[in-house]
Parts: structure tokens; C-alpha cells; sequence
């Protein structure tokens, strides 16, 4: 008789599952608790499931419907609790109802609940959870999570509340926030490296000298792209940007690379835009640039409110409007 066919038994210490934690991760902690290992607890809930199970193993490309009741046996916790809290049952369903959604990257979805939460519930090691696309940093303990090293921020100046309005702008706005987080991101991140506004720049020093140095807690767990230092002290900033891109409002006046609209006909768009965005940061101006190398077509900012405008003043034919 196969693992998956047999009677199951509650595990003599059965634990919880956290709210969006991954399947992997749940398991590695039952594993430890009752003296066995991931991969026998899953094999003994559906057929198909691997042997090695990592801390991030999550898809069940190829498990049944039956996994659910039998995790449920097993653990003594309810069928609704358990669909309720881990993402990849719910992945499962739809996959057997033929709805079948996409899912975000693998990696760049899941971060490390905050520790002092988990301390709180009595688990000592750090918990893997899907995040919500708003969600950077606990709000209770003021710990940034999406990241290595769990920073303290409570001391920096406005992260806290910025996570407060990125939570609102996210309901606010839930049909343009995802395409509105990648554009922010690039767009914020271009002023921060290459040193297009030199007063956004110094306030966002100061923060980093507010930061503490800190080794990486969890190297091993996540994979970043960018280093999470930057993402702390631009946030305030990425998320009054945010406000802007991801409302539809600023957006339908946006000019795309395939639009015949001449620049002088959008230039008071593109100055209600800057002077919006001027407002929001709390800055006198975003269009003096630094120095001849900066100019302003190539301000990231301009180039989101017109798409074409990089090569737009090579010649004076350029601006003529019937081109």
C-alpha cells in the first residue's frame, strides 16, 4: 500500500497554519515538531509529491483534491482553515475547476513574516508567506520585510505612514496598482542611482544614514533584485508617485509611443503632472536637472508622461506639430 493510501493518523503535535504561508514552509515546521521529514508528511497527502520539499516548494503541479482532507486528518486543523490560509490549495482548485490563474514569480512573491509576530505565537524559526502586493513592512513592530535583513524603521521618517497609504492606494485602486508598482519602481529607482534630482537625493541619504548596518538574516530564503536599503529610504517617495501612476485619471493623459500628439499640445498636461507631482514630494522643483549630462527629456518622470519624448528636440523639425 502506497503512503497517500494509508489511514492516516493526527500527528501527535499538530501545529497551525499562518495566514498565506507556503506549503513548504508549513511542512518543514510540522516535520521538526513530530521527528519526521517534509517529504514523508507529503507523500503521505497525495501521490506525486516530491521526496525533497525546500522551505519554498509551493506548486502542486501534480497533487489531488484528496491532499486537503487528508492534511486536514493529519493536523486536527479544519478543511476551511487550512484552504483559508495556504495559498496553494487554492491554486490547486482552480486548477481542477479549469480556471487555472496565473501566479506571480515564485520568488519575488513571498517574504519572511515579521519575527517578532511569529514570537508572539511561539515559532521560533522564520515563517515564508505569499505577500499582498501592498504590504512592505509589519505595522505593529515597524520591521521592513521585504528584504534580507528586516530592518528597523520605525525611527526613519514617513515609511511607516507610507505603508499605511500604499495599503489605502491599493484599494483605491485595484485595476491599475500592479502596472503602477513596476512603473513607480523603475521610475524611483532611476532617480535614486542616477542621480537625476539632487534634492530627493540628499533627503534620501539622510535616511540611509539613519539605517542601522545589519547583516542579512534570511540570505538563503529570498531572492531580490535590488538592494532593500534602496527600497527603504525612497518609499515615502515611491509611494506619493504611486498615487499619481496608478490613478486613471493622470494615466489617461499619458502619451504613448504610437500617438501622433505633438509636444506642444501635451505640454500643459506634462506641466500639471510635474506640478502634482512637486506637491506631493514636497519639492520645489523636479525640472532643473543637475548638470548638461541630465537633461530634462530624459527625467524618467517625463519619459512616463511621454513616451516619445526622449528623442523629441534632436532637430527644431522635431516640434512641429503636423509630425
Amino acid at each position: 500500500m502506497k503512503p497517500w493510501e494509508e489511514h492516516l493518523h493526527p500527528l501527535p503535535v499538530p501545529l497551525s497554519p499562518v495566514h498565506g504561508g507556503v506549503l513548504g514552509c508549513y511542512l518543514h515546521r510540522l516535520a521538526e515538531a513530530n521527528r519526521t521529514t517534509p517529504g514523508r508528511l507529503a507523500q503521505c497527502i497525495s501521490p506525486h509529491a516530491r521526496v525533497y520539499f525546500t522551505l519554498r516548494t509551493d506548486p502542486l503541479r501534480r497533487w489531488t483534491p484528496a491532499a486537503l482532507p487528508r492534511l486536514s486528518i493529519m493536523t486536527g486543523v479544519p478543511i476551511a482553515t487550512l484552504d483559508r490560509s495556504l495559498p496553494a490549495f487554492t491554486y490547486l482548485a482552480a486548477r481542477e475547476n479549469g480556471t487555472n490563474p496565473r501566479r506571480g514569480h515564485a520568488h519575488y512573491d513571498l517574504h519572511v513574516i515579521c519575527r517578532h509576530c511569529m514570537k508572539s505565537r511561539g515559532i521560533s524559526g522564520p515563517v515564508l508567506a505569499h505577500r499582498d502586493p501592498a504590504a512592505r513592512l509589519c505595522l505593529k513592530h515597524a520591521i521592513w520585510l521585504d528584504g534580507y535583513c528586516h530592518y528597523y524603521v520605525g525611527h526613519i521618517d514617513g515609511v511607516v505612514s507610507a505603508q499605511r497609504r500604499h495599503i489605502r492606494l491599493a484599494r483605491r485602486f485595484p485595476d491599475t496598482i500592479n502596472a503602477a508598482t513596476k512603473e513607480a519602481v523603475k521610475l524611483t529607482r532611476s532617480w535614486l542611482v542616477a542621480g537625476y534630482q539632487p534634492a530627493l537625493a540628499r533627503r534620501w541619504h539622510r535616511r540611509a544614514e539613519a539605517l542601522p548596518k545589519q547583516e542579512a538574516r534570511y540570505p538563503s530564503l529570498l531572492r531580490y533584485r535590488y538592494d532593500e536599503r534602496e527600497s527603504i529610504v525612497a518609499y515615502p517617495e515611491f509611494v506619493s508617485i504611486l498615487g499619481i501612476l496608478a490613478d486613471p485619471r493622470w494615466r489617461a493623459l499619458r502619451v504613448h509611443r504610437n500617438s501622433g500628439i505633438a509636444f506642444e499640445r501635451h505640454q500643459e498636461t506634462i506641466d500639471a503632472i510635474y506640478t502634482e507631482a512637486e506637491g506631493r514630494l514636497s519639492i520645489h522643483t523636479l525640472r532643473e536637472m543637475p548638470d548638461a549630462r541630465h537633461t530634462f527629456r530624459n527625467d524618467p518622470l517625463f519619459r512616463w508622461t511621454d513616451a516619445r519624448g526622449r528623442g523629441r528636440f534632436d532637430t527644431e523639425k522635431d516640434s512641429d506639430p503636423a509630425l
